[in-house]
C-alpha cells in the first residue's frame, strides 16, 4: 500500500499517522513516501519502508519493480497535475517542508512537456504544474517559468494551463516575462501567491524575503493586466511575536487587495524549524483573529460573486462536483456549479446565483473553447 504524505502542519502530521496505523490493520506491506519520511522518519515503524523526497526517481528500485509509480501522471476527471520541481529557495524559520524537501531541484522542460503531451492525448483539458515555488522552477538548470508556460501553452490541443503557488520573492524577479507568458489564451489568469502576513516585522521574523509593498507591487501589475483575474493567498494567524497591531496591518491588507481565495492557517510549530520554541500569542487570542480575518474575506468573497450574478461566461469543464453536479472554471479560474454537463467538454453559461465561493450556472450552448 502506497501512503502519500505531507506534515506541513502539526494537525496533518497526526492524521497521517492515524492513516498509517489504521492501514497497517490490513497485513499488506505499507510504503511512506512524501515529507514525513524525509522530516520525520522516526515517527515510522521498521516495519514500514520509507521513500523520501530525494529518493523519487529511485522509488522502483526500492520496491522491486520496473517502473516506479511516482513517475506516473495521473488524471483526475479531465485534470492531469504535472510537478516541475521539487523543494525550494527559501529558508522560512517556520517550514518543516524545507527539511523534508531541501533545495529546489528542477524537472527537465522536455520531461514535463512530453508528460503534458501524453495526458492530453489522455483527455485531460486542465493540466496544473505544481511545486513547492514554481517561481523558483529553472533557476538550477538555466531556465525559468515565463519559458515552461509558453512551450506548455503552444502545444495542440483543447486545454487550460494552471500555474501553481508562486513565492513573491522569486515572482519579483521574473515579473513582467511571467506577465507575458499568463497572456496566452491557454492560461488560467489565477494567481497563488502567499503573503503569510502584512506586517514586516512579522514578515522579517519568517524570513520571507520580500516585502509587504513588494506583494503589493506583484498583485497590481497582474490585475493591470488581467482585470477580473483570481487572486489567492495565504494568512499565517497567531505567528511568534504577533499582536493586535502586527494583525491589524494584515486586516488592513486583505481589506485593501481583497484576495479572491484566502487560506488561513493557524501557526503549528513544527521541529526542526527555528520557530518551534518562540513564544506565540494565547489561543483565545489567535481565534480571534482567526474569526475576524475570515469574517472579512467572507463579507468580500459574497460581494465579488453577486457581481457576476445575471452575466454570462465561457467555461470548461474539467471535474465532477458534489452531489452529481459538474465544476466548471472560467478563464478567471471562477468556480461554476452546472447541473448537466460533461466533463472535457466547453460551454457557454448563464449565472443564475451563487452559493459561497462557487457561481450557479445554466448551460446556453457548447462551445470550441473558452
Amino acid at each position: 500500500i502506497l501512503i502519500g504524505t505531507c506534515v506541513v502542519i502539526e494537525h496533518t502530521e497526526h492524521r497521517m499517522l492515524r492513516r498509517i496505523k489504521k492501514l497497517q490493520k490490513y497485513g499488506k506491506k505499507i510504503v511512506v513516501y512524501g515529507c514525513l519520511p524525509s522530516a520525520r522518519r522516526e515517527l515510522l515503524k521498521d516495519d514500514i519502508i520509507p521513500i523520501t523526497t530525494w529518493e523519487f526517481e529511485n522509488a522502483h528500485k526500492i520496491l522491486g519493480v520496473d517502473k516506479s509509480p511516482l513517475d506516473e501522471v495521473f488524471i483526475w476527471d479531465s485534470i492531469a497535475t504535472i510537478p516541475i520541481a521539487n523543494g525550494c529557495l527559501g529558508s522560512c524559520t517556520y517550514c518543516i517542508t524545507k527539511v523534508a524537501r531541501g533545495r529546489i531541484k528542477s524537472r527537465r522542460e522536455d520531461w514535463i512537456v512530453n508528460m503534458a503531451k501524453n495526458v492530453l492525448k489522455r483527455g485531460a483539458v486542465e493540466i496544473r504544474i505544481s511545486a513547492q515555488d514554481t517561481a523558483a522552477y529553472g533557476v538550477d538548470i538555466e531556465s525559468d517559468l515565463p519559458t515552461l508556460i509558453k512551450k506548455l501553452a503552444s502545444l495542440k490541443g483543447r486545454y487550460l494551463l494552471r500555474v501553481g503557488m508562486m513565492e513573491p520573492r522569486e515572482t519579483l524577479k521574473i515579473l513582467n516575462p511571467l506577465l507575458e507568458a499568463y497572456a496566452s489564451s491557454k492560461v488560467y489568469k489565477f494567481l497563488h501567491l502567499p503573503v503569510q502576513s502584512g506586517d514586516n516585522e512579522i514578515l522579517k521574523k519568517m524570513n520571507r524575503g520580500y516585502t509587504v509593498d513588494d506583494f503589493e507591487k506583484i498583485v497590481f501589475r497582474f490585475r493591470e493586466r488581467f482585470p477580473e483575474m483570481t487572486l489567492s493567498t495565504d494568512i499565517i494567524v497567531g505567528f511568534p511575536g504577533e499582536n493586535d497591531e502586527t494583525f491589524e496591518n494584515t486586516m488592513k491588507l486583505m481589506e485593501k487587495i481583497k484576495p479572491d481565495i484566502l487560506n488561513i492557517t493557524r501557526f503549528s510549530p513544527r521541529p526542526k524549524t527555528l520557530a518551534y520554541r518562540w513564544k506565540r500569542p494565547s489561543t483565545n487570542k489567535v481565534k480571534e483573529w482567526s474569526q475576524k480575518i475570515t469574517e472579512l474575506h467572507l463579507e468580500n468573497m459574497r460581494r465579488r460573486m453577486e457581481k457576476m450574478v445575471g452575466k454570462e461566461f465561457n467555461v470548461v469543464v474539467p471535474s465532477h462536483g458534489k452531489r452529481g453536479n459538474y465544476l466548471a472554471r472560467t478563464i478567471n479560474y471562477v468556480p461554476v456549479v452546472l447541473k448537466k454537463a460533461k466533463t472535457g467538454k466547453f460551454y457557454r453559461v448563464h449565472i443564475t446565483d451563487f452559493s459561497g465561493a462557487h457561481l450557479n450556472g445554466e448551460i446556453l450552448e457548447e462551445k470550441e473553447f473558452l
